[in-house]
């Protein structure tokens, strides 16, 4: 089988610290498949390489490359708040992509071609496939694109286009699915299916130290409002109060990073807070081996946005790390707060904080680190890949 996988982001090396989850989906499907990655070519980036087992792709949108401004630097609806330019380069994307996709399924006899995020990924994929069905498609929500949908001006007309032209529809959450059920007025019957983690990978390794004498919280996440980081900021001088040692490590950048750092000055939390940047894949898997807890304080924002599914809820699961998050989203389709983690109310940093507490007085081992255990084996990304490979019907058209 010939697989075609569509993304608005895709690493360019390996370890380079960008989202991985499409890249760790195509190279386990690899295993089984070929694989062809198309995403949107960054400046600098080569239009074609080679990157692990499958065959990478990029295409150009706006001339010259510098001047995109869609995707790569936050997620696209960040992006189209942020920029007027972004807004302009929603239609030649779509039409750049789609143009793309006739010829890669031409030039390399895909039969099945998987949109990641409906918008815009499976509108260009349903406008290359046209009337006729020249491949299969299969389509994947993750968060975002289901509330942009709710937003655009005939998001439900867009949305029902797509999926006339789809063979399967796949939410990485019941959160997502909900949002788009609600785009089209019924139901979508998309089937839910979170994104995976290489669970060994983030099993064993090196164990990162502690910069602080009571060890540290760890929050990875892109720094934008919807992550939530003011509230764990607010949050942790009532957590210092039980554990005056522990501090907290901040790995990610983003538009909200000099707002919060002036945030860490106000509250007095110099001393006990640590903004890292970005960092690989196999240091953020060392920080997560040696964090007492891992935090994903996830809000919903003013306009009802809410996450998909982090793709760090199920590494801190495969590391060992003990998770907080928020209930929101897609979360709680993973974490049972009680059973193999804690949850607290989205924006309540002191609901957040007493969660954190318990997770830290929480001796080892527990049932809870069992039960985490075991939801990290279910997502592993062997059984994700034969999930998805089910999900076609191993004939093109």
């Amino acid at each position: 089988m010939r697989i075609l996988v569509c993304s608005n982001t895709f690493p360019q090396a390996e370890d380079d610290g960008s989202p991985r989850f499409v890249y760790d989906l195509c190279q386990a499907l690899a295993h089984t498949a070929e694989v062809t990655v198309l995403a949107p070519g960054p400046a600098g980036a080569r239009p074609q390489e080679r990157l692990g087992l499958v065959d990478v792709e990029r295409f150009g949108y706006v001339l010259p490359s510098s001047a995109q401004q869609l995707a790569y630097r936050a997620e696209i609806p960040d992006n189209l708040r942020r920029s007027r330019l972004a807004k302009l380069q929603e239609l030649t994307f779509v039409l750049a992509q789609a143009r793309a996709i006739r010829h890669v399924v031409s030039a390399r006899e895909i039969d099945v071609v998987h949109s990641h995020w409906i918008l815009p990924q499976g509108l260009s994929a349903a406008i290359a496939r046209g009337r006729r069905r020249r491949f299969q498609h299969v389509v994947t929500l993750h968060g975002g694109d289901a509330y942009l949908l709710r937003q655009v001006a005939l998001g439900r007309l867009l949305a029902r286009y797509v999926l006339d032209r789809a063979d399967r529809v796949v939410a990485v959450s019941r959160n997502v699915r909900a949002n788009l059920d609600a785009t089209l007025g019924e139901s979508s019957g998309a089937v839910i299916q979170p994104m995976g983690v290489h669970v060994a990978r983030f099993r064993t390794g090196a164990v990162a130290e502690s910069p602080f004498p009571q060890g540290f919280l760890l929050v990875i996440a892109q720094l934008i409002k919807l992550k939530g980081v003011d509230v764990l900021l607010r949050a942790l001088p009532h957590v210092r109060k039980q554990h005056p040692g522990v501090g907290l490590l901040v790995v990610g950048d983003g538009p909200e990073a000099t707002p919060l750092i002036g945030l860490v000055h106000e509250l007095g939390l110099d001393e006990a807070v640590q903004f890292v940047g970005t960092r690989t894949h196999s240091a953020i898997a060392a920080l997560l081996r040696g964090c007492r807890a891992a935090v994903v304080p996830s809000v919903v924002d003013a306009d009802g946005r809410a996450e998909g599914m982090p793709t760090v809820v199920g590494e801190a699961l495969a590391a060992g790390a003990r998770v907080v998050a928020s209930r929101v989203g897609g979360i709680p389709d993973i974490i049972e707060d009680g059973r193999n983690g804690w949850l607290a109310e989205p924006g309540a940093s002191g609901d957040l904080a007493a969660k954190i507490v318990a997770a830290l007085d929480t001796e080892r081992p527990h049932p809870i680190d069992a039960a985490a255990h075991e939801a990290a084996e279910s997502l592993d990304w062997a059984r994700i890949a034969e999930a998805y490979l089910g999900y076609t019907d191993g004939t093109s058209g």
